[in-house]
């Protein structure tokens, strides 16, 4: 997709306590069978675009970080509205587990250690892939900060967001043609660019990986 030459391009990576963590919705953990960002794509495929799933997922997240002691946040029942239609779907239950929540018989709880940053990060940066789900990469731009994470931007200057949202790109072009500019997929270079992780990213992963393998029993 082309882009606006003087539109921010901010790379699939987030700074936690000034440690990269690699935030690429499409790379596949060691020990996963799918993606963070394959999981949204599947979801956007129902009739209504996902959009019911994702609304709840978010307002989930913002939820627990907006009143993180609040116990009907941390224990979510399964037969309540929004949920309901986020466990109907496997791909979403299993975003919600990936997020930090375990399946416990009728409802879900939040992990002791709270909402896995990483993976918000994840499912934020796959949101802003799709067309229809701008305003949910916005909304979830308080959470990042919240988990005391940022964006980075090229320039060195920190963000909410992992780069212009599918509206503002869509607008950019509208305004300026660069029929000159490669694809570089979107807002961002091609997950193949990242560097090698490091040993922070190495303990988040194995986090993620605990996860996946909890999903993947409890599925």
């Amino acid at each position: 997709a082309l882009f606006a030459r003087n539109a921010p391009r901010v790379d699939r990576r987030v700074t936690f306590a000034m440690v990269t963590v690699n935030a690429d919705p499409y790379g596949m953990p060691q020990g996963a069978t799918t993606t963070t960002g394959q999981l949204v794509l599947e979801i956007a495929q129902a009739s209504d675009g996902g959009i019911k799933t994702f609304e709840t997922l978010v307002k989930v997240v913002s939820n627990v970080l907006e009143k993180p002691m609040e116990p009907r946040y941390r224990e979510l029942r399964r037969s309540s509205p929004g949920i309901d239609q986020v466990d109907a779907r496997p791909q979403g239950a299993m975003l919600l587990r990936r997020l930090g929540f375990m399946d416990c018989g009728d409802y879900y709880r939040l992990q002791s250690s709270g909402i896995r940053g990483s993976e918000v990060a994840r499912f934020q940066c796959a949101l802003n892939d799709l067309p229809h789900c701008s305003s949910f990469v916005e909304r979830l731009g308080p959470s990042i900060f919240a988990l005391g994470l940022e964006w980075r931007k090229p320039d060195g200057t920190s963000t909410c967001l992992p780069g212009p949202t599918f509206r503002e790109r869509a607008q950019n072009s509208a305004q300026v043609s660069v029929p000159s500019l490669p694809d570089v997929g979107g807002a961002w270079g091609h997950a193949s660019s990242l560097p090698a992780a490091r040993s922070p990213e190495d303990e988040d992963d194995a986090d993620l990986q605990e996860a996946l393998r909890l999903s993947m029993i409890q599925s």
